[in-house]
C-alpha cells in the first residue's frame, strides 16, 4: 500500500511540472534564420504603460540574446504586445445547508435551508507577444503566458514575473 501511495504521489509531481507557463505557436513553414531586425507596432500618441514598458524591456533582452537588432524602421520583424484581461469567479466562504424530510412509500415532506455562496470576481492579465512578418502581415509567431498578472502585485514582483514569463515564451522560439 506504501509503494502505491510513493508511486501516485511521484505521477503526481511529475505531471504537475509538465504543464507549460505559456502557449506558444508558430509557422513551421518560415525561415526563422531571414530574420535578423525587429521593431515594435505602437500608437506614437497613445504612452507606453507601466507593464508595456516591463514587457518591451524583457522583449528587448531575450531578441537581443538571440542575435537580433532593433531598428526605427524597415525591420525584419515587426513585434507586438499586450496583456490579454481576462476574469475568473472564485467562491469565497462556506455553504451551509439543511434538511429535514419524512415520508413513506409515495409519499414525502421536507424543508430546506441553504446559504447562499459568495462569489468574487478575479481580474488578471496573461502576458502576449506576437512577432509578425511585415512583407505578408501574417503573425509567424506568437505566445501567451498562462500565469495571470495581478493588479495586486508589487511593482518589483511585477518586474521579475514578465521577465521570467517572456524569458519562457522566447524559450520556445525556432532555432535560428
Amino acid at each position: 500500500m506504501f509503494k502505491v501511495l510513493i508511486s501516485f504521489l511521484t505521477s503526481l509531481l511529475l505531471l504537475s511540472g509538465c504543464a507549460s507557463d505559456v502557449a506558444t505557436d508558430y509557422n513551421s513553414g518560415v525561415n526563422f534564420a531571414a530574420f535578423n531586425t525587429y521593431q515594435y507596432q505602437e500608437n506614437a500618441e497613445v504612452p507606453v504603460s507601466l507593464d508595456g514598458a516591463r514587457i518591451k524591456q524583457a522583449v528587448d533582452n531575450e531578441l537581443n540574446v538571440r542575435g537580433f537588432s532593433m531598428v526605427e524602421q524597415g525591420a525584419d520583424l515587426v513585434v507586438r504586445y499586450d496583456i490579454l484581461e481576462g476574469t475568473e469567479l472564485r467562491a469565497d466562504g462556506p455553504s451551509f445547508g439543511f434538511g429535514i424530510g419524512t415520508g413513506g412509500y409515495n409519499s414525502g415532506y421536507g424543508v430546506g435551508v441553504r446559504t447562499p455562496t459568495r462569489v468574487k470576481e478575479k481580474k488578471f492579465g496573461k502576458l502576449a507577444v506576437e512577432l509578425v512578418d511585415p512583407k505578408t502581415n501574417d503573425v509567424v509567431w506568437r505566445s501567451v503566458s498562462q500565469r495571470q498578472l495581478t493588479e495586486t502585485m508589487e511593482p518589483a514582483d511585477r518586474d521579475v514575473f514578465v521577465q521570467e514569463q517572456v524569458h519562457k515564451m522566447f524559450e520556445e522560439y525556432p532555432a535560428r
